[in-house]
Parts: structure tokens; sequence; C-alpha cells
């Protein structure tokens, strides 16, 4: 599926929305959860391209998933707050962040960074999750935009990284191409995926691969297939790449592996083998936080990778972006001339109890003043719709902030000043 793509004014501003299954009393009668989702976004819903981005997990379940015959099998989600695997195990490492979090930020009063940010570790809730019951997730929201008249495109959410949910293809089947770490509520993990790097031999059955993973494919070419077969068998309209995959080296330019011609040349293989893969099936991707020519420079990213993207979302959390780069990664962005800019705006998160409308208002009021100054870069804006307990962004920060949205490109086709 496509999107027009005239200029963007306020009707056609995209909006996408991401959410978890968090929102859900019962994961098997997602229903009501569906129609409070819809209900509370409604006024950003209306006239407009709307994309959701559904979180089961990190997106191990897509890497893992073994075909049509295995839709009762089980898998981890996103049902925590601040997970982190650390040695030791589960309980160990819930007792000792747990044990840091009070220490430093109930007794100690610290107010930034993690574990404040992060928030202790617990499970929000037990009940489990199947490929079936993930099904009847994506048929009840289908259901619900079709009952409003609403064109809405859905999307599933691949993340390199280990964080948000046990991760068993990245730690446990192929550590070798997934040795790259990440910081997952202050605890250093392994786990996050190398497209460049080759896998081993695997027997085990996947939707790409029946006869199982032979040895020394790149494992970007294993998640183009696997991807792409995931998302026609549940009927999605695409993917949504979180923390810039492709890329080793989390969210600052010195954390990238040393650059290669080689390197550069498999990363851009992963990204046309996923087009090739996708058809015309949508592939959005979260960047680095960092402008386009740090992305090509630091990391290896091309411009036929960036031309193979439908969207491009610019990360702007405040728990990560270094704020002076905002505007001018937004702007390299849109002169990219392919890719449609979308600008991440902060409220809350589902996977950590932070709450930037609370936490960071500074970061979060220049947000929008971006969006305010430079909104004919913009082609739409994201946020995470939900919290780390289920609950929706509070109805007044929506208000306001969509405000900003339709102030931005009106009748007189230029953004307003002094909003802030």
């Amino acid at each position: 599926m496509t999107f027009d793509p005239s200029p963007p004014s306020d009707t056609a501003m995209e909006a996408c929305l991401w959410i978890t299954p968090k929102i859900f009393d019962d994961l098997r009668d997602p229903t009501p959860g569906v129609e409070a989702f819809f209900d509370h976004h409604a006024d950003w819903l209306a006239d407009r391209p709307v994309t959701v981005v559904f979180c089961a997990g990190n997106g191990d379940h897509v890497l893992n998933y073994a075909g049509r015959h295995a839709w009762d099998d089980r898998f981890d989600w996103a049902r925590y707050n601040c997970f982190a695997l650390a040695p030791g195990g589960p309980a160990v490492s819930a007792r000792a962040h747990n044990r840091n979090w009070l220490a430093r930020v109930r007794d100690g009063g610290e107010r930034s960074a993690n574990p404040y940010s992060a928030g202790p570790m617990f499970i929000v809730s037990e009940q489990p999750m199947d490929y079936r019951t993930l099904a009847g997730i994506y048929a009840a929201l289908r259901a619900e935009a079709e009952r409003r008249g609403l064109r809405v495109n859905l999307l599933e959410y691949l993340e390199p990284g280990p964080e948000f949910c046990r991760s068993e293809w990245k730690t446990i089947r192929h550590p070798e191409v997934a040795a790259g770490t990440a910081d997952a509520g202050g605890h250093i993990v392994p786990g996050v995926i190398d497209v460049t790097a080759p896998l081993a031999p695997d027997p085990r059955p996947y939707a790409a691969f029946p006869a199982g993973i032979p040895a020394g494919l790149p494992a970007g070419d294993f998640v183009a297939a696997q991807t792409a077969a995931f998302t026609a068998d549940f009927g999605l309209d695409g993917v949504m790449l979180g923390n810039q995959f492709g890329l080793v080296g989390f969210w600052h330019p010195d954390n990238a592996p040393p650059l290669t011609p080689e390197r550069s040349a498999g990363i851009e293989r992963f990204f046309l083998r996923l087009r090739e893969a996708m058809g015309k099936g949508l592939v959005y991707w979260m960047d680095t936080y960092w402008r386009a020519e740090v992305e090509r420079s630091a990391w290896g990213m091309t411009d036929a990778a960036y031309h193979s993207l439908d969207a491009i979302l610019i990360s702007t959390f405040a728990v990560l972006v270094e704020r002076t780069e905002i505007v001018p990664n937004l702007l390299s962005k849109a002169a990219l001339g392919g890719p449609r800019p979308l600008l991440g705006l902060d409220f809350v998160d589902p996977w950590y109890w932070y709450r930037t409308y609370l936490d960071d208002r500074r970061t979060y009021l220049y947000q929008r003043e971006a969006l305010a100054a430079h909104a004919t870069s913009v082609a739409g804006v994201s946020y995470f719709a939900n919290d780390t307990f289920g609950h929706f962004v509070p109805e007044p920060e929506l208000a306001a902030t969509l405000d900003v949205v339709r102030k931005c490109l009106g009748s007189s086709g230029t953004a307003p000043v002094g909003l802030f």
C-alpha cells in the first residue's frame, strides 16, 4: 500500500501510532481495548493517513516464526517494565536492579538518566501469547478501523536488540550474529543483530526457510525473507524496523564499529533484499537520532538503502536524543527526496515508566517547537500511544500537541511562530 505523495497539509499529515498488548485486559478478547484505542485517539485519526505499529514484543517472534502450522506456538511478549536478562537470571536481575533503583531514586532523589527513567523491574501481565492470539489482535484492529471508515496501515515492529522481552533467536539460537550490545534500562546486554554477519546452520523450520537455515547465510538475508513471510501470512501492510535496524552500535556514532566497504555493502544488501522481499509492502525505519551525513560516514548507510524505505522515523526520544541534533536530523532526512520523514513526538514509553511530558518538559516542548518551525519538512508524526502500564497518553497532552499539528500548516501554508 502507498500514500498520496502530495505535499504535507493538516489533513495529509500522517499519524503513526504505536501500541502494545498491554492495552488489553484479555489478550483473547482484544475488541474492548481496540475500541478504547480508537476512541481515545479519534481526533488524531480523522481525515489523515493512519499507520498503527503493533509491538507484540521486540520482533523475536517474527524471527522465530515457523509458519501457519505453528500458530499455537507461544512466545514471550513485551509484558514487562524494564526487561533486562542479566547474568544470574530474571529474579537476580530484578532484585539487583530494584535495590539500585530504590537507593538512587527513592532514597537518593535522582531525577534523570537510568534507573530513574527506566523505573523498577516488574511484570505487568502473566497472560500467555501465541500466534493465533496475535492474529486475533490484528483482525480486531482491522475490523474496528473498517467499522469507523478509517484508512489504516497495520505494521508489526521488528527490533534488532534484546530489550522489552526474552529474545530466543538473538540470544540462544543465533548469538553468532547478535553479539552487539544494548542499554536496557541501564544494563548493557548482548543480542543486537549484525545484518552483515553469517549465520550458523540451523535445522529448525522457519516460515521463509522450512528446511532450516543454511550455513553462511547473511543474517540480513534471513531477516528480509522471514519478515516478508511473516507479514504475508498475517496480512499486514508492512514492518517498522526499530532502533536503527541494520546499523550496529546504538544511538551514538562513537559506538559504530569500524567502517569498511564490505560492511557498507552488507548493510545496503540487507535493505535492498528487504525491499525486494516485501514488494509493495511498507518498510518504515527508525533512525539513529543523527543526521543522514553522520549515518553515512559513521555507520555506512547508503543512498540506495535510504531510498528502499517508505518512511523514516526521526528519533527524538528524550532519554537519548541530543536536543541540538533534532532539527538538523529532520532537515537531512527531508532532503533525501525519497522516504517520508515522520517526526517522533515523545509523551510516554510502553516499555519503561518515564513520562517525558513530566520528566523532561524542556525536550518535550522543544519537539513541538521543531514541528511548528519546520512543518513543511514533515510528512507525519509518530508517537507511543500507551505507557508501560497499558494506559493511553493523557488527553490534555494529546489535545495540546494536536493543536500544534493543526496550526502548523494553516490556510497560509506557513508554520506559525511563538507557539510556546
